[in-house]
């Protein structure tokens, strides 16, 4: 294992997302160490006004910048790199409401500047309300945190918690119901994080993967079934949308490296080919296989921890068809960060089924979510998110303009 500062060589437990895992270990242990410094100042009059001034002088940078040629202003929504942002701009324009892109030296940013309510709003990622920086911004991304704020508040989360040494994340693992997952306490995308845990070795070496994002590791039971996501806006639940691993199913002759090559073979196109590495074959040994096992007929296994196309997975959208309890719950977790715009990460088996009835748990917000996978689902009705944002958006900014 060796930090990607310099390195030119993918990380695998990275995946599709690869990041410098020496900056962003700096930059997880310095926010968890200001954390709760940071949302005291953001529960003060001065802290707001210093988020506006922070705010305005991002604004003024940028014009700046503009006026000698650093920064330019594009139109263009395929030059947009990220699918979030591009979903948001082509949005925009679909409305009418004028936006543009900020360039950086001819390159692609995520800051964009939109006109709402007669002015001129600038963001980075998402648009948010204007009049309000929100403190638990701070603490949202959090898992460990996120988890206790929920658990106070009756809503499912798997068991389990953060520690900073191997004899703490042994404890929690004797403790709890197998297999454990182990994960960075902060960070997104699956990074580093390894599932499938049923031995003290298998945690050992799971825990230093972890490790290395995020000098903070959570531990906790692994709930089967697979990765969802909520989009809530405004306390409305308007997306949902699930993460499948890449699986193969037995036909009582084929080895499981034969099933992946003839997966590969046979996939969707928009789907990406299963990769054999070493990262599959742990997974595979994990759960009792290796790449020669025949797997009997009829019998379903992941082959891992990653999700969606990406990974030789699958996306599927289930807004239409969530039980109303699911609703529920993502819609008090909601209430409960208190934000108008947030990702809330679940595992539930059946989404269709009550969640009371089977193994269910958020496991993660985020404070900025990819709402462009509503958008674009492999399987499922797509739903508009990007619009509910913007409902949002220009009927708060219109409201804070008619109380001037």
């Amino acid at each position: 294992m060796t930090h990607q500062l310099f390195s030119k060589t993918p990380c695998l437990y990275c995946g599709a997302n690869q990041t410098s895992h020496f900056m962003t270990r700096f930059d997880t242990g310095l926010s968890l160490g200001s954390t709760k410094r940071t949302e005291r100042m953001m529960r003060t009059k001065i802290g707001q006004l210093l988020y506006q001034f922070v705010s305005w002088l991002l604004v003024l940078t940028i014009k700046v910048w503009k006026l000698f040629g650093v920064v330019k202003y594009s139109t263009d929504a395929e030059k947009i790199k990220l699918g979030r942002a591009r979903v948001l701009f082509e949005e925009a324009q679909a409305r009418g409401i004028p936006i543009v892109h900020v360039m950086f030296l001819g390159k692609s940013t995520d800051i964009f500047r939109a006109y709402v309510a007669g002015k001129w709003m600038q963001f980075q990622g998402l648009p948010r309300r204007t009049d309000y920086e929100n403190p638990s911004l701070v603490w949202m991304d959090d898992k460990a945190r996120l988890k206790k704020e929920l658990m106070r508040a009756g809503i499912p989360v798997p068991k389990g918690g953060s520690v900073k040494t191997l004899y703490e994340a042994l404890d929690i693992f004797r403790s709890v119901e197998k297999p454990v997952i182990v994960k960075p306490r902060l960070g997104s995308r699956g990074r580093h994080t390894t599932t499938h845990i049923y031995t003290e070795d298998e945690l050992t070496t799971a825990f230093y993967i972890a490790k290395e994002m995020c000098p903070h590791v959570i531990v906790e039971e692994h709930i089967t079934g697979p990765v969802w996501r909520g989009t809530v806006i405004d306390g409305k639940l308007v997306g949902v949308l699930g993460g499948e691993p890449p699986k193969i199913t037995g036909d009582g002759t084929s080895t499981i490296i034969e099933l992946i090559r003839m997966k590969n073979e046979t996939k969707d196109t928009r789907i990406k080919d299963v990769v054999i590495n070493h990262l599959i074959e742990d997974f595979l040994q994990r759960q009792g296989y290796t790449y020669e096992s025949v797997l009997p007929t009829d019998v379903t296994i992941d082959l891992s921890e990653k999700i969606g196309i990406s990974y030789g997975g699958r996306s599927i959208e289930v807004t239409t068809i969530t039980h109303p309890l699911l609703k529920t719950y993502l819609e008090s977790a909601a209430k409960v960060v208190n934000d108008p715009l947030l990702g809330f990460d679940f595992i539930v088996p059946d989404v269709t089924k009550s969640p009371d009835e089977q193994k269910f748990g958020i496991i993660e917000c985020n404070a900025v979510p990819f709402i462009n996978l509503h958008h674009y689902p492999l399987i499922g009705e797509p739903q508009n998110v990007a619009g509910a944002l913007w409902d949002y958006i220009v009927a708060h900014e219109e409201g804070l303009r008619k109380k001037k």
